[in-house]
Protein backbone atom coordinates (compact mmCIF):
# COMPACT_ATOMS: atom_id res chain seq x y z
CA UNK A 1 0.00 0.00 0.00
CA UNK A 2 2.99 2.21 0.79
CA UNK A 3 5.01 2.13 -2.24
CA UNK A 4 8.08 4.28 -2.53
CA UNK A 5 7.31 7.27 -3.94
CA UNK A 6 9.77 9.80 -5.31
CA UNK A 7 9.43 13.09 -2.96
CA UNK A 8 11.54 15.28 -4.83
CA UNK A 9 12.57 18.36 -2.90
CA UNK A 10 10.61 21.40 -3.38
CA UNK A 11 12.71 24.14 -5.85
CA UNK A 12 14.64 26.15 -3.81
CA UNK A 13 13.65 30.13 -3.48
CA UNK A 14 14.00 36.79 -0.63
CA UNK A 15 13.48 40.90 -0.52
CA UNK A 16 11.32 42.07 1.64
CA UNK A 17 9.35 45.43 -0.35
CA UNK A 18 5.72 45.92 -0.64
CA UNK A 19 3.85 46.35 2.56
CA UNK A 20 0.64 45.02 2.19
CA UNK A 21 -2.43 44.06 -0.61
CA UNK A 22 -4.24 47.53 -1.91
CA UNK A 23 -8.05 46.61 -0.12
CA UNK A 24 -9.98 47.73 -3.92
CA UNK A 25 -13.22 47.60 -4.99
CA UNK A 26 -15.07 45.64 -2.51
CA UNK A 27 -18.81 46.92 -3.59
CA UNK A 28 -21.84 45.27 -1.77
CA UNK A 29 -24.31 43.28 -4.37
CA UNK A 30 -26.75 46.15 -4.14
CA UNK A 31 -24.30 49.08 -2.68
CA UNK A 32 -24.47 51.46 -5.46
CA UNK A 33 -21.96 54.52 -6.36
CA UNK A 34 -22.58 58.14 -5.54
CA UNK A 35 -20.51 58.25 -1.57
CA UNK A 36 -20.76 61.97 -1.42
CA UNK A 37 -24.38 62.82 -1.25
CA UNK A 38 -24.88 64.63 2.15
CA UNK A 39 -25.23 62.61 4.86
CA UNK A 40 -28.96 63.30 7.01
CA UNK A 41 -29.36 63.18 10.58
CA UNK A 42 -28.05 60.23 12.49
CA UNK A 43 -30.42 56.87 11.36
CA UNK A 44 -33.28 59.18 10.05
CA UNK A 45 -34.68 56.97 7.59
CA UNK A 46 -36.64 58.14 3.95
CA UNK A 47 -39.60 58.79 4.28
CA UNK A 48 -40.36 56.12 1.53
CA UNK A 49 -38.81 53.44 2.84
CA UNK A 50 -39.50 54.26 6.17
CA UNK A 51 -43.43 54.22 5.28
CA UNK A 52 -42.92 50.86 3.69
CA UNK A 53 -40.87 49.27 7.35
CA UNK A 54 -44.23 50.66 9.15
CA UNK A 55 -46.66 49.04 6.65
CA UNK A 56 -44.82 45.23 5.95
CA UNK A 57 -41.36 45.43 7.62
CA UNK A 58 -39.80 42.82 5.89
CA UNK A 59 -35.83 41.34 5.22
CA UNK A 60 -35.80 42.99 1.61
CA UNK A 61 -36.80 46.72 2.82
CA UNK A 62 -34.14 46.35 5.66
CA UNK A 63 -31.68 45.52 3.41
CA UNK A 64 -32.71 48.77 1.35
CA UNK A 65 -32.71 50.84 4.09
CA UNK A 66 -28.94 49.43 4.46
CA UNK A 67 -27.50 50.15 1.41
CA UNK A 68 -29.18 53.55 1.58
CA UNK A 69 -27.59 54.76 4.78
CA UNK A 70 -23.96 52.68 3.18
CA UNK A 71 -23.89 54.80 0.00
CA UNK A 72 -24.39 57.87 2.56
CA UNK A 73 -21.52 56.44 4.83
CA UNK A 74 -23.98 55.99 7.90
CA UNK A 75 -22.21 53.03 8.47
CA UNK A 76 -23.66 52.86 12.05
CA UNK A 77 -27.09 52.84 10.49
CA UNK A 78 -26.30 51.01 8.03
CA UNK A 79 -25.30 48.04 10.33
CA UNK A 80 -28.48 48.84 12.29
CA UNK A 81 -30.54 48.03 9.38
CA UNK A 82 -28.84 44.94 8.16
CA UNK A 83 -28.74 43.56 11.77
CA UNK A 84 -32.72 44.35 11.79
CA UNK A 85 -32.64 42.31 8.40
CA UNK A 86 -30.95 39.27 9.82
CA UNK A 87 -33.46 38.98 12.45
CA UNK A 88 -36.31 38.89 10.05
CA UNK A 89 -34.22 36.47 7.88
CA UNK A 90 -30.89 34.65 9.49
CA UNK A 91 -29.89 32.45 6.72
CA UNK A 92 -29.17 35.18 4.19
CA UNK A 93 -25.82 35.24 2.99
CA UNK A 94 -26.47 38.29 1.43
CA UNK A 95 -27.63 40.46 4.42
CA UNK A 96 -24.93 38.65 5.97
CA UNK A 97 -22.23 40.09 3.52
CA UNK A 98 -23.40 43.65 3.66
CA UNK A 99 -23.70 43.42 7.35
CA UNK A 100 -19.70 42.60 7.58
CA UNK A 101 -18.99 44.80 4.56
CA UNK A 102 -20.43 47.82 6.83
CA UNK A 103 -18.51 46.59 9.37
CA UNK A 104 -15.19 46.70 7.57
CA UNK A 105 -15.86 50.24 6.26
CA UNK A 106 -16.14 51.20 9.65
CA UNK A 107 -12.75 49.77 10.13
CA UNK A 108 -14.25 47.13 12.77
CA UNK A 109 -12.42 44.69 11.55
CA UNK A 110 -12.53 41.89 14.04
CA UNK A 111 -16.67 42.81 14.36
CA UNK A 112 -17.12 41.84 10.37
CA UNK A 113 -15.21 38.25 10.56
CA UNK A 114 -18.50 36.73 12.04
CA UNK A 115 -21.39 37.80 9.68
CA UNK A 116 -18.61 37.26 6.48
CA UNK A 117 -17.88 33.73 7.88
CA UNK A 118 -21.88 32.96 8.30
CA UNK A 119 -22.33 34.52 4.86
CA UNK A 120 -20.07 32.17 3.23
CA UNK A 121 -21.17 29.12 5.47
CA UNK A 122 -24.91 29.75 4.24
CA UNK A 123 -23.42 29.99 0.43
CA UNK A 124 -19.60 29.14 -0.04
CA UNK A 125 -19.99 29.79 -4.20
CA UNK A 126 -20.07 33.96 -3.49
CA UNK A 127 -16.62 35.48 -4.51
CA UNK A 128 -17.07 38.83 -2.20
CA UNK A 129 -17.73 37.15 0.48
CA UNK A 130 -14.36 35.18 0.40
CA UNK A 131 -12.40 37.72 -0.97
CA UNK A 132 -13.21 40.94 2.01
CA UNK A 133 -12.87 38.19 4.75
CA UNK A 134 -9.17 37.61 3.18
CA UNK A 135 -8.35 41.02 3.18
CA UNK A 136 -9.39 41.51 6.95
CA UNK A 137 -7.44 38.30 7.93
CA UNK A 138 -4.72 40.26 5.87
CA UNK A 139 -5.26 43.64 7.76
CA UNK A 140 -5.66 41.76 11.01
CA UNK A 141 -1.57 40.28 10.03
CA UNK A 142 -3.45 36.36 10.20
CA UNK A 143 -1.68 35.07 6.51
CA UNK A 144 -2.88 31.24 8.29
CA UNK A 145 -6.41 32.89 8.17
CA UNK A 146 -6.60 34.80 4.97
CA UNK A 147 -5.26 31.52 2.95
CA UNK A 148 -7.92 29.51 2.83
CA UNK A 149 -9.61 31.98 1.80
CA UNK A 150 -7.99 33.62 -1.02
CA UNK A 151 -7.25 29.70 -1.86
CA UNK A 152 -11.71 29.31 -2.02
CA UNK A 153 -11.72 32.29 -3.96
CA UNK A 154 -9.45 31.52 -6.84
CA UNK A 155 -11.59 28.09 -6.71
CA UNK A 156 -14.67 30.44 -7.48
CA UNK A 157 -12.72 32.58 -10.21
CA UNK A 158 -9.47 31.58 -11.29
CA UNK A 159 -8.94 35.12 -12.95
CA UNK A 160 -9.43 37.01 -9.74
CA UNK A 161 -6.12 39.18 -9.66
CA UNK A 162 -7.00 40.10 -6.19
CA UNK A 163 -7.35 36.71 -4.93
CA UNK A 164 -4.16 35.98 -6.67
CA UNK A 165 -2.35 38.86 -5.35
CA UNK A 166 -3.61 38.23 -1.79
CA UNK A 167 -2.46 34.27 -1.31
CA UNK A 168 0.84 35.28 -3.36
CA UNK A 169 1.20 37.85 0.20
CA UNK A 170 0.01 35.37 2.15
CA UNK A 171 2.38 32.95 1.35
CA UNK A 172 5.25 35.17 1.73
CA UNK A 173 3.87 36.41 4.84
CA UNK A 174 4.17 32.58 6.54
CA UNK A 175 7.40 31.90 4.28
CA UNK A 176 5.61 29.06 2.48
CA UNK A 177 8.58 29.71 -0.43
CA UNK A 178 7.74 26.28 -2.11
CA UNK A 179 4.31 27.05 -2.08
CA UNK A 180 4.68 30.42 -3.51
CA UNK A 181 6.78 28.86 -6.37
CA UNK A 182 4.24 26.15 -7.12
CA UNK A 183 1.50 29.09 -7.21
CA UNK A 184 3.27 32.00 -9.77
CA UNK A 185 5.66 29.63 -11.37
CA UNK A 186 3.63 29.15 -14.73
CA UNK A 187 1.54 32.58 -13.98
CA UNK A 188 1.26 35.05 -15.93
CA UNK A 189 3.21 37.39 -14.08
CA UNK A 190 2.91 41.34 -13.29
CA UNK A 191 4.98 43.53 -11.94
CA UNK A 192 4.22 42.66 -7.89
CA UNK A 193 3.45 39.26 -8.44
CA UNK A 194 7.21 38.75 -10.39
CA UNK A 195 8.60 40.40 -7.08
CA UNK A 196 6.52 38.09 -5.50
CA UNK A 197 7.79 35.22 -6.70
CA UNK A 198 11.73 36.25 -6.73
CA UNK A 199 11.51 37.10 -3.33
CA UNK A 200 9.56 33.50 -2.49
CA UNK A 201 13.20 32.09 -5.43
CA UNK A 202 16.26 34.45 -3.28
CA UNK A 203 14.83 33.16 -0.59
CA UNK A 204 15.09 29.53 -1.10
CA UNK A 205 18.35 29.73 -2.52
CA UNK A 206 17.19 29.90 -6.05
CA UNK A 207 19.20 33.32 -7.29
CA UNK A 208 19.21 32.23 -10.54
CA UNK A 209 15.51 31.62 -11.01
CA UNK A 210 14.94 34.98 -9.26
CA UNK A 211 16.53 36.56 -11.99
CA UNK A 212 15.02 35.23 -14.49
CA UNK A 213 11.31 35.65 -12.97
CA UNK A 214 12.58 39.28 -13.00
CA UNK A 215 13.91 39.87 -15.84
CA UNK A 216 11.07 38.29 -18.07
CA UNK A 217 9.01 40.19 -16.33
CA UNK A 218 10.71 43.58 -17.81
CA UNK A 219 10.36 42.45 -21.56
CA UNK A 220 6.52 43.01 -20.95
CA UNK A 221 7.21 46.52 -18.38
CA UNK A 222 10.66 47.66 -19.99
CA UNK A 223 10.00 51.07 -18.06
CA UNK A 224 9.25 49.78 -14.76
CA UNK A 225 11.47 51.03 -12.12
CA UNK A 226 10.47 48.83 -9.32
CA UNK A 227 11.54 45.62 -11.63
CA UNK A 228 14.71 47.03 -12.45
CA UNK A 229 15.28 48.23 -8.99
CA UNK A 230 14.52 44.47 -7.92
CA UNK A 231 17.31 43.38 -10.24
CA UNK A 232 19.72 45.57 -9.63
CA UNK A 233 19.60 44.26 -6.32
CA UNK A 234 19.65 40.57 -7.26
CA UNK A 235 22.34 41.05 -9.63
CA UNK A 236 24.53 42.63 -6.55
CA UNK A 237 23.24 39.54 -4.76
CA UNK A 238 25.14 37.42 -7.42
CA UNK A 239 28.46 39.41 -7.68
CA UNK A 240 27.02 40.78 -11.19
CA UNK A 241 27.71 44.34 -9.99
CA UNK A 242 28.58 45.86 -13.32
CA UNK A 243 25.42 44.87 -15.00
CA UNK A 244 24.06 46.20 -11.68
CA UNK A 245 25.04 49.31 -12.02
CA UNK A 246 24.56 48.68 -16.53
CA UNK A 247 20.90 48.53 -15.54
CA UNK A 248 20.41 51.33 -12.49
CA UNK A 249 22.29 53.63 -14.82
CA UNK A 250 19.91 52.86 -17.87
CA UNK A 251 17.09 53.24 -15.77
CA UNK A 252 18.24 56.54 -13.80
CA UNK A 253 18.76 58.38 -16.84
CA UNK A 254 15.38 57.19 -18.26
CA UNK A 255 13.64 58.51 -15.01
CA UNK A 256 16.54 61.31 -13.44
CA UNK A 257 14.03 62.41 -11.28
CA UNK A 258 13.23 59.02 -9.70
CA UNK A 259 14.14 58.92 -6.03
CA UNK A 260 14.27 54.89 -6.07
CA UNK A 261 15.97 55.30 -9.34
CA UNK A 262 18.86 57.70 -8.06
CA UNK A 263 19.38 55.32 -5.00
CA UNK A 264 19.36 52.45 -6.77
CA UNK A 265 22.05 53.57 -9.72
CA UNK A 266 24.05 55.32 -6.21
CA UNK A 267 24.27 52.12 -4.47
CA UNK A 268 25.81 50.17 -7.46
CA UNK A 269 28.10 53.07 -8.21
CA UNK A 270 29.48 52.98 -4.57
CA UNK A 271 29.61 49.20 -4.47
CA UNK A 272 31.45 49.36 -7.72
CA UNK A 273 33.73 51.70 -6.58
CA UNK A 274 32.93 54.70 -9.26
CA UNK A 275 33.19 57.95 -7.13
CA UNK A 276 33.57 60.26 -9.72
CA UNK A 277 30.05 59.24 -11.50
CA UNK A 278 28.85 58.72 -7.35
CA UNK A 279 29.42 62.38 -6.40
CA UNK A 280 26.61 64.65 -8.45
CA UNK A 281 23.71 61.57 -7.94
CA UNK A 282 24.62 61.68 -4.44
CA UNK A 283 24.51 65.67 -4.25
CA UNK A 284 21.22 65.45 -6.00
CA UNK A 285 20.11 62.75 -3.85
CA UNK A 286 20.99 65.02 -0.22
CA UNK A 287 19.23 67.89 -1.84
CA UNK A 288 15.87 65.88 -2.72
CA UNK A 289 15.83 63.45 0.08
CA UNK A 290 18.28 64.88 2.31
CA UNK A 291 17.28 62.58 5.61
CA UNK A 292 16.65 59.44 3.68
CA UNK A 293 18.45 56.85 5.01
CA UNK A 294 20.25 55.50 1.96
CA UNK A 295 20.73 58.57 1.26
CA UNK A 296 22.90 59.44 4.32
CA UNK A 297 24.23 56.33 4.26
CA UNK A 298 25.65 55.99 0.49
CA UNK A 299 26.82 59.66 1.33
CA UNK A 300 28.67 58.85 4.29
CA UNK A 301 30.46 55.46 2.67
CA UNK A 302 31.62 58.31 -0.51
CA UNK A 303 32.64 60.87 2.14
CA UNK A 304 34.59 58.82 3.93
CA UNK A 305 36.13 57.54 1.07
CA UNK A 306 37.09 60.94 0.05
CA UNK A 307 38.98 61.76 3.26
CA UNK A 308 36.22 63.73 4.34
CA UNK A 309 35.68 62.34 7.82
CA UNK A 310 33.74 64.91 9.21
CA UNK A 311 30.71 64.95 6.40
CA UNK A 312 30.85 61.17 6.77
CA UNK A 313 30.43 60.72 10.92
CA UNK A 314 27.35 63.41 11.03
CA UNK A 315 25.39 61.94 7.85
CA UNK A 316 26.56 58.00 9.37
CA UNK A 317 25.29 59.09 12.90
CA UNK A 318 22.16 60.58 11.55
CA UNK A 319 21.96 57.27 9.12
CA UNK A 320 22.52 54.87 12.64
CA UNK A 321 19.57 56.84 14.45
CA UNK A 322 17.09 56.25 11.63
CA UNK A 323 18.33 52.04 11.41
CA UNK A 324 20.30 51.19 14.41
CA UNK A 325 22.20 47.63 14.38
CA UNK A 326 23.33 48.09 10.44
CA UNK A 327 26.75 46.75 10.31
CA UNK A 328 27.89 48.40 7.58
CA UNK A 329 27.29 51.92 8.78
CA UNK A 330 28.93 51.06 12.14
CA UNK A 331 31.95 49.64 10.11
CA UNK A 332 32.04 52.98 8.98
CA UNK A 333 31.36 55.05 11.09
CA UNK A 334 33.94 53.47 13.22
CA UNK A 335 36.76 54.56 10.66
CA UNK A 336 35.55 57.52 10.27
CA UNK A 337 36.11 58.62 13.74
CA UNK A 338 39.43 56.62 13.80
CA UNK A 339 40.40 58.92 11.61
CA UNK A 340 39.18 61.87 13.50
CA UNK A 341 41.25 60.69 16.23
CA UNK A 342 38.57 59.61 18.47
CA UNK A 343 39.91 55.91 19.52
CA UNK A 344 37.32 55.01 22.12
CA UNK A 345 34.24 55.33 20.27
CA UNK A 346 35.92 54.16 16.96
CA UNK A 347 36.63 50.85 18.64
CA UNK A 348 32.88 50.85 20.06
CA UNK A 349 31.72 50.67 16.66
CA UNK A 350 33.89 48.95 14.95
CA UNK A 351 33.19 46.02 17.51
CA UNK A 352 29.36 46.91 17.23
CA UNK A 353 29.78 45.97 13.67
CA UNK A 354 31.57 42.74 14.50
CA UNK A 355 29.14 41.80 16.37
CA UNK A 356 26.50 42.49 13.76
CA UNK A 357 28.27 39.89 11.57
CA UNK A 358 30.55 42.46 9.58
CA UNK A 359 33.17 40.55 7.97
CA UNK A 360 35.20 42.92 6.21
CA UNK A 361 38.88 42.68 6.96
CA UNK A 362 39.15 46.55 7.18
CA UNK A 363 36.94 46.56 9.89
CA UNK A 364 39.85 44.02 11.73
CA UNK A 365 42.63 46.79 10.71
CA UNK A 366 41.10 49.91 11.78
CA UNK A 367 39.84 47.99 15.56
CA UNK A 368 43.34 47.22 15.40
CA UNK A 369 44.70 50.62 14.85
CA UNK A 370 42.18 51.98 17.48
CA UNK A 371 43.54 49.28 20.25
CA UNK A 372 46.96 50.43 19.51
CA UNK A 373 45.85 54.48 19.78
CA UNK A 374 44.61 53.20 23.43
CA UNK A 375 47.73 51.46 24.63
CA UNK A 376 45.91 47.87 23.74
CA UNK A 377 48.74 45.91 22.35
CA UNK A 378 48.17 42.42 22.97
CA UNK A 379 44.90 43.03 21.52
CA UNK A 380 45.74 45.10 18.35
CA UNK A 381 48.28 42.38 17.42
CA UNK A 382 44.86 39.83 18.14
CA UNK A 383 43.38 41.66 15.92
CA UNK A 384 45.96 41.83 12.55
CA UNK A 385 45.66 38.29 13.18
CA UNK A 386 42.15 38.20 12.62
CA UNK A 387 42.41 40.62 9.55
CA UNK A 388 44.84 38.58 7.95
CA UNK A 389 42.58 35.39 8.26
CA UNK A 390 39.77 37.71 7.39
CA UNK A 391 41.88 38.64 4.21
CA UNK A 392 41.98 34.94 3.42
CA UNK A 393 38.39 34.39 3.96
CA UNK A 394 37.66 36.74 1.67
CA UNK A 395 39.27 35.60 -1.06
CA UNK A 396 37.96 31.85 -0.51
CA UNK A 397 34.47 33.79 -0.76
CA UNK A 398 34.70 35.45 -4.09
CA UNK A 399 36.23 32.26 -5.07
CA UNK A 400 33.47 30.67 -4.41
CA UNK A 401 30.76 32.62 -5.63
CA UNK A 402 32.40 32.57 -9.17
CA UNK A 403 32.77 29.35 -9.51
CA UNK A 404 28.93 28.75 -7.83
CA UNK A 405 27.73 31.27 -10.77
CA UNK A 406 29.84 29.12 -13.48
CA UNK A 407 28.57 26.22 -12.23
CA UNK A 408 24.40 27.56 -12.13
CA UNK A 409 25.20 28.63 -16.01
CA UNK A 410 26.57 24.93 -16.43
CA UNK A 411 23.78 23.08 -15.05
CA UNK A 412 21.14 25.67 -16.98
CA UNK A 413 23.26 24.64 -20.24
CA UNK A 414 22.64 21.02 -19.22
CA UNK A 415 26.35 20.38 -18.20
CA UNK A 416 25.83 18.30 -15.41
CA UNK A 417 29.19 17.17 -14.90
CA UNK A 418 30.82 20.39 -15.14
CA UNK A 419 28.20 21.93 -12.98
CA UNK A 420 29.33 19.15 -10.43
CA UNK A 421 32.82 20.08 -10.67
CA UNK A 422 32.50 23.31 -10.48
CA UNK A 423 30.52 23.12 -7.21
CA UNK A 424 32.63 21.31 -5.54
CA UNK A 425 35.67 23.72 -5.67
CA UNK A 426 33.19 26.73 -4.38
CA UNK A 427 32.43 23.95 -2.13
CA UNK A 428 35.72 23.73 -1.30
CA UNK A 429 37.29 27.26 -1.05
CA UNK A 430 33.79 27.51 1.26
CA UNK A 431 33.21 25.38 3.11
CA UNK A 432 30.71 26.49 5.82
CA UNK A 433 28.63 27.62 3.17
CA UNK A 434 25.97 25.58 3.22
CA UNK A 435 24.02 27.29 0.05
CA UNK A 436 26.72 26.21 -1.97
CA UNK A 437 27.05 22.91 -0.43
CA UNK A 438 23.06 22.35 -0.72
CA UNK A 439 23.61 23.23 -4.89
CA UNK A 440 26.23 21.19 -4.78
CA UNK A 441 23.92 18.14 -3.15
CA UNK A 442 21.12 19.29 -5.96
CA UNK A 443 23.83 19.17 -9.10
CA UNK A 444 24.99 15.77 -7.56
CA UNK A 445 21.04 14.30 -7.69
CA UNK A 446 20.80 15.86 -11.47
CA UNK A 447 24.11 13.95 -12.23
CA UNK A 448 22.46 10.39 -10.52
CA UNK A 449 25.21 10.09 -7.99
CA UNK A 450 23.04 9.14 -4.86
CA UNK A 451 25.88 8.65 -2.47
CA UNK A 452 27.56 11.97 -3.50
CA UNK A 453 24.44 13.67 -2.61
CA UNK A 454 23.91 11.92 0.86
CA UNK A 455 27.15 12.90 1.62
CA UNK A 456 27.08 16.28 1.07
CA UNK A 457 23.70 16.65 2.30
CA UNK A 458 24.83 15.58 5.75
CA UNK A 459 27.48 18.35 6.02
CA UNK A 460 24.74 20.84 4.37
CA UNK A 461 22.69 20.06 8.04
CA UNK A 462 25.73 19.93 10.13
CA UNK A 463 26.61 23.27 9.29
CA UNK A 464 22.89 24.78 9.24
CA UNK A 465 19.82 22.21 10.35
CA UNK A 466 17.07 24.47 9.71
CA UNK A 467 17.86 23.84 5.78
CA UNK A 468 14.48 22.25 5.54
CA UNK A 469 15.26 21.75 1.73
CA UNK A 470 17.91 20.08 2.39
CA UNK A 471 15.93 17.78 5.50
CA UNK A 472 13.78 17.01 3.25
CA UNK A 473 16.12 15.23 0.51
CA UNK A 474 18.16 13.70 3.06
CA UNK A 475 15.09 12.10 4.51
CA UNK A 476 13.79 10.84 0.93
CA UNK A 477 17.48 9.40 0.12
CA UNK A 478 16.98 7.37 3.37
CA UNK A 479 13.29 5.87 3.23
CA UNK A 480 14.65 4.88 -0.88
CA UNK A 481 17.47 3.18 1.19
CA UNK A 482 14.72 1.71 3.93
CA UNK A 483 15.58 3.20 6.62
CA UNK A 484 12.55 4.98 7.74
CA UNK A 485 13.46 6.11 11.01
CA UNK A 486 16.26 8.21 9.77
CA UNK A 487 13.80 9.59 7.04
CA UNK A 488 11.51 10.45 9.37
CA UNK A 489 13.69 12.06 11.64
CA UNK A 490 15.06 14.53 8.65
CA UNK A 491 11.26 15.00 7.46
CA UNK A 492 10.62 15.70 11.13
CA UNK A 493 13.26 18.29 10.84
CA UNK A 494 12.38 19.81 7.67
CA UNK A 495 8.79 20.97 9.13
CA UNK A 496 10.01 21.97 12.36
CA UNK A 497 11.76 24.28 9.95
CA UNK A 498 9.60 25.02 7.40
CA UNK A 499 5.91 24.71 8.94
CA UNK A 500 4.70 25.53 5.41
CA UNK A 501 6.83 23.14 3.55
CA UNK A 502 3.69 20.85 2.12
CA UNK A 503 5.90 18.41 0.58
CA UNK A 504 7.47 17.10 3.77
CA UNK A 505 4.97 17.00 5.68
CA UNK A 506 3.32 14.38 2.73
CA UNK A 507 6.37 13.05 3.09
CA UNK A 508 6.63 12.90 6.59
CA UNK A 509 2.97 10.58 6.47
CA UNK A 510 4.39 8.43 3.65
CA UNK A 511 6.81 7.55 6.21
CA UNK A 512 4.65 7.64 9.41
CA UNK A 513 2.56 5.31 7.07
CA UNK A 514 5.23 2.62 6.42
CA UNK A 515 6.39 2.19 9.69
CA UNK A 516 2.42 1.76 10.50
CA UNK A 517 2.23 4.80 12.97
CA UNK A 518 -0.92 5.33 11.32
CA UNK A 519 -2.46 7.84 13.96
CA UNK A 520 0.98 10.17 13.00
CA UNK A 521 0.79 9.66 9.80
CA UNK A 522 -3.24 10.66 9.58
CA UNK A 523 -2.23 13.95 11.58
CA UNK A 524 1.11 14.95 9.44
CA UNK A 525 -1.31 14.38 5.88
CA UNK A 526 -4.22 16.58 7.14
CA UNK A 527 -1.27 19.43 8.16
CA UNK A 528 -0.34 18.84 4.21
CA UNK A 529 -3.96 19.61 3.46
CA UNK A 530 -4.50 22.38 5.99
CA UNK A 531 -1.66 24.24 4.15
CA UNK A 532 -2.57 22.69 0.13
CA UNK A 533 -6.88 21.62 0.18
CA UNK A 534 -6.39 20.55 -3.73
CA UNK A 535 -3.53 18.88 -3.23
CA UNK A 536 -3.69 15.78 -4.84
CA UNK A 537 -0.71 13.42 -3.11
CA UNK A 538 -1.88 14.30 -0.11
CA UNK A 539 -5.07 13.63 -1.10
CA UNK A 540 -4.46 10.15 -2.11
CA UNK A 541 -1.92 9.43 0.49
CA UNK A 542 -5.08 10.13 2.94
CA UNK A 543 -7.22 7.83 0.55
CA UNK A 544 -4.24 5.03 1.02
CA UNK A 545 -3.92 5.44 4.56
CA UNK A 546 -7.31 4.86 5.59
CA UNK A 547 -7.14 1.67 3.27
CA UNK A 548 -3.77 0.71 4.96
CA UNK A 549 -5.19 1.12 8.31
CA UNK A 550 -8.48 -0.91 7.54
CA UNK A 551 -6.75 -3.81 6.91
CA UNK A 552 -4.70 -4.21 10.27
CA UNK A 553 -6.09 -7.10 12.27
CA UNK A 554 -8.07 -6.05 15.43
CA UNK A 555 -7.38 -6.87 18.81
Amino acid sequence: MFASRNFSPARPTTFSRRTSILLIGFLAWTIRDGLCAPAPAPCTKPSAIASRLRAHPDAQTWTELGNWFGDRKQFACAQQAFRSGLRLDPHSAQISYLLGLSLYESQDFKDAVAPLQHSIHTDPTVLKPHLLLASIFTRLTEPEEAEPEWRAALGIDPTSSMALHGLSQALLARQNFAGEIALLHNAKLDEDLAIDLAVAYARDGQLADAVSAIANTMESFPNSVKLSNALVALYVKVSRTLDAEHLAQKTYQAHPEDVSAQTSYLRTLVINGDWGPAKPVGDKLLAEAPHAYDTLYLNGVMERQAGNFAAARDHLTEALAIHPGQQSVEANLGIALSRLHDPADAKAHLEKALDLGNTEPETHFELASALRALGQTDEAKQEMLRYQQAVKDRDNTTLAVSKAAEAAQALAKGDTQHAVDLYKEAFAAAPQNALIGYRLATALDQAGDTDGEQSVLEKVVAIDPSIALAQNQLGYLESRRGDYTSAESHFRQAVASAPAFTQAWISLAATLGMESKFSEAEQAVASALRLDPQNSEAQQLRHDLAAAQSQQPHN
